[in-house]
């Protein structure tokens, strides 16, 4: 399973993606690169508001799932349609 987790280092998403890895999944955290990254996970350093960095990070990317532990808003979900509509089989 190819997964690409928005967040991933706070209280909830830590354990996830702890128990992915686990699991044998293959993981990318898109964040802004403030926190320290488990080892063995691939990284994409962009915020996610940044909507021209983030697509051109995931041009050449698919992914089986993408979980977004940081969306709040209406806008945040908007936004992540827009980016990830064509990337994922799983939202």
């Amino acid at each position: 399973m190819k997964a690409l987790f928005i967040g991933g280092t706070g209280t909830i998403s830590t354990d996830v993606v702890a128990l992915a890895q686990q699991r044998g999944w293959e993981i990318t955290l898109l964040n802004r690169g403030s926190k320290k990254m488990p080892e063995g996970i691939h990284s994409i350093i962009a915020d996610i508001n940044d909507e021209e960095a983030v697509a051109k990070a995931i041009a050449l990317e698919h992914y089986d799932v993408v979980a977004q532990f940081i969306g709040y808003t209406a806008e945040d979900v908007k936004r992540d349609i827009r980016l990830f509509q064509n990337k994922t089989r799983q939202y």
